[in-house]
């Protein structure tokens, strides 16, 4: 009796314990679940948009950039506007009907133009307006769950037939059974032995999303049971409809580099281009039958393989009435139609995404993003990244056609920002913009080549007691012990070119003289200058710093050509305007923040030698008059066997920087002008920049000095210049040879050299 009791009293412990154990396992799967799905289910996913694009009177804006924009918002050319999205255009104005946005009211407004200068701005009664707003672009949605681009379907974005097909396939009593079906699994070991082959699988929906979401794919007991808890529980806590719209938005079907290809909305667009609701029924049996085998069946990779498995799905639909056996028959016969791996996605601008989730990072927690459904209002100008993003595949056709197919495999990256105010207004991370994965604008770390040069020359121009731009510089023959070598520097024409002034160095980008200007002003001093322009990285002290191996991504690059082109102003980059919630309260907006880091006289002086790179070095090719007119300037480079293509140039109110090359370092044939320099131009050349005001600084003195020797000359001797100098470093001695066409003694008040001084400081800004 005594052993009977002590039995029982083990086995009841021991039933206990599992008992205890199995509920605490439910408990944790049940958190897991709800935790996921939540996620998974009822994330209202953020939404991205354009800036607002605002007119008031006397901006420069492109007309042409105008209307492209209003084309790009769906508005409709009339004769008479007589209802919001319809605009009328004559030769001098602009008739509008806007729809209304935030606190832009809806309504008729006539823009008037003077030329590139909006005039007024009158609403239909005739009064004038001081601004008024376009609607901004819906540039995408995040997912922000995942901290990935997604697009994620709501329940009535999902196609009939999409819903018919999974459940033909994959669970016929999906709707009848309770997480797991012993009726499925003995249906589908049937069918699939009739048939010969897998054409229905045993696991539910239900599963399938447990395992997917859950677990890995090992096939022990353990996991078995574990997913049937899952399933169980799944079944309890959420819908037959949330159950499979999270089915819809979680399957895998591709991998494309690192990048995961999940959900039949993104799956659309990677293999079509397009959205789900344009899909053909051929095109959805493809989708769903590679939920069996994502690699086996990639139309791209296996396409025999692919067209089989659509073919059998199509079959299915056949056998259950979705499909008529007429359309069955011209279904399967048809192409499999993929969209090549280069198209344009729902999603626009993935490099610019980028930059927008490293900021939301920043300042938001994974569960605001989770579950705020923000609106977030960002600073791309859409005109401008469509500019961008076609004048990187422009070129790199142009490159192919000149250089051969050596070419097929260039990379390239570039980014357009505002002078004014740090704003991110384009983003290219790819020859292939469109496409998803390596995000070279940001990731890319490469040698900048001379692009350096100007943060070098800057650091001497800022010692404006010791340097100006006519200091001569040695370019002959260097040799410096460097990591226990010598170092011997070449010019890119391997020559040698004696004494020259410091500004001609750099615009024709002499690597000796550079060279030998870092090593006289030191480390020290270029270390704080990199910091000054905003250049958050550490680097070693060896002379090739000097000439371009320093590394930068372009982002990097730009932050700190931003800090030049805003003459010494620094502001940090921003991608992001504002923030706001689903009720419209702003969350979080970017403030415009300014500092002044280095004083203007020098960025003046380094400004004047870039634009003499599009005058006379290594970036020509553009009149006076628009160089001039656009403030531009820039400067090309190249890194060592031209691995690396650059140039970054600013005209009007954009910078622009371009990166071209090969990911795995190998040579390529060009050089920042042949290369980086072309999609530059090819850029401004369709955007057309409208003209920047003029900085005057009262210390900035213009005189005529030689480019040779950088003494004094005169507007009618041979090889002169109107070079601008801080007050007191100008050079006081004319050689005799040029005194006869100098200009030195003509008396300032007569206003000649005011005029010419005038007609230079198109160059600076």
């Amino acid at each position: 009796m005594r052993f009977k009791l002590s039995l029982g009293i083990i086995i009841g412990s021991i039933a206990a314990i599992i008992a205890i154990f199995f509920a605490a396992l439910v408990a944790i799967i049940d958190y897991r679940v709800t935790t996921k799905l939540d996620g998974v289910l009822w994330t209202v996913p953020a939404k991205l948009y354009s800036r607002p694009m605002e007119l008031a009177e006397s901006i420069e804006i492109n007309r042409n950039n105008l209307i492209r924009e209003l084309e790009m918002l769906s508005y409709k050319e009339v004769l008479q506007p007589e209802r919001s999205g319809q605009f009328s255009l004559s030769k001098d104005s602009l008739k509008i009907y806007l729809r209304g946005y935030k606190d832009q009211r809806p309504g008729i407004f006539n823009i008037a133009f003077r030329e590139s200068e909006v005039k007024s701005i009158k609403n239909q009664l005739g009064l004038s307006e001081d601004l008024i707003k376009l609607e901004p672009i819906v540039i995408g949605g995040m997912y922000p769950a995942h901290m990935e681009d997604r697009v994620l379907l709501d329940w009535p974005e999902v196609p009939q037939i999409l819903i018919e097909t999974i459940l033909a396939v994959e669970d016929q009593n999906f709707f009848n059974h309770y997480g797991i079906s012993l009726r499925s699994i003995s249906r589908a070991f049937l069918t699939n032995i009739k048939a010969g082959e897998v054409e229905q699988g045993g696991s539910t929906i239900t599963q399938q999303l447990a395992k997917s979401l859950f677990f890995t794919s090992e096939q022990t007991i353990r996991r078995k049971v574990m997913e049937a808890i899952a399933s169980l529980l799944i079944e309890f806590h959420y819908s037959k409809e949330e159950i499979l719209l999270a089915y819809i938005n979680d399957v895998f079907l591709a991998q494309s580099g690192r990048r995961a290809i999940h959900g039949f909305g993104m799956g659309a667009q990677h293999f079509f281009g397009t959205s789900i609701k344009n899909l053909d029924k051929d095109q959805i049996a493809l989708l769903v039958g590679m939920l069996k085998g994502p690699s086996l069946y990639n139309p791209r990779r296996n396409p025999q393989n692919a067209t089989k498995r659509r073919n059998l799905v199509l079959s299915i639909l056949n056998k259950s009435q979705k499909l008529s056996d007429t359309e069955f028959e011209q279904l399967k016969i048809k192409e499999l139609g993929t969209a090549p791996p280069n198209y344009r996605t729902e999603t626009k601008y993935p490099a610019f995404h980028d930059l927008v989730r490293i900021e939301l990072q920043e300042n938001f927690n994974e569960k605001d993003l989770r579950t705020k459904g923000l609106a977030i209002e960002t600073n791309v100008d859409p005109i401008l990244q469509a500019s961008l993003e076609d004048s990187i595949v422009k070129t790199k056709k142009q490159l192919i056609e000149k250089y051969g197919t050596k070419l097929n495999e260039l990379e390239g990256a570039a980014i357009a920002v505002d002078i004014s105010n740090g704003e991110v207004k384009a983003v290219v991370g790819s020859s292939s913009p469109s496409s998803y994965g390596f995000n070279r604008s940001i990731n890319a770390i490469r040698p900048i080549g001379s692009l350096v040069k100007p943060f070098i020359y800057l650091t001497a121009l800022d010692q404006y007691d010791q340097y100006n731009l006519t200091t001569i510089l040695d370019d002959s023959k260097l040799s410096v012990p460097s990591g226990g070598v010598i170092w011997e520097p070449d010019n890119f024409d391997k020559k040698f070119h004696g004494n020259i002034p410091l500004h001609v160095a750099l615009w024709q980008s002499y690597n000796i003289a550079s060279a030998r200007l870092g090593l006289d002003i030191g480390f020290e001093a270029v270390a704080s200058m990199f910091s000054k322009l905003g250049i958050k990285k550490q680097f070693q002290n060896y002379p090739s710093l000097f000439i371009g191996s320093f590394e930068l991504s372009p982002y990097q690059a730009i932050q700190a050509y931003q800090t030049i082109a805003a003459d010494g102003f620094y502001t940090p980059l921003r991608s992001i305007r504002e923030i706001k919630d689903v009720k419209g309260e702003i969350e979080f907006s970017y403030p415009y923040s300014i500092e002044q880091r280095i004083r203007p006289e020098p960025v003046a002086l380094i400004k004047f030698a870039m634009q003499q790179t599009f005058e006379r070095g290594t970036a020509r090719g553009y009149s006076s008059k628009d160089i001039q007119s656009w403030n531009a300037g820039g400067k090309t480079g190249t890194s060592d066997d031209q691995r690396d293509s650059w140039f970054v140039g600013f005209a009007g109110e954009t910078l622009v920087l371009v990166w071209l090359g090969f990911d795995d370092n190998r040579q390529t044939p060009l050089t920042g002008r042949t290369g980086a320099f072309q999609v530059w131009k090819n850029f401004i050349d369709d955007i057309k920049p409208v003209s920047k005001q003029k900085t005057v600084l009262p210390r900035i003195n213009y005189v005529w000095t030689d480019m040779n020797d950088g003494l004094l000359s005169g507007k009618k001797c041979k090889n002169s210049l109107l070079v601008p100098f801080i007050e007191g470093t100008e050079p006081n001695i004319t050689p005799n040879v040029r005194r006869k066409c100098s200009n030195r003694n003509e008396n300032p008040s007569e206003g000649l050299l005011d005029k010419l001084k005038e007609a230079f400081e198109g160059g600076q800004d």
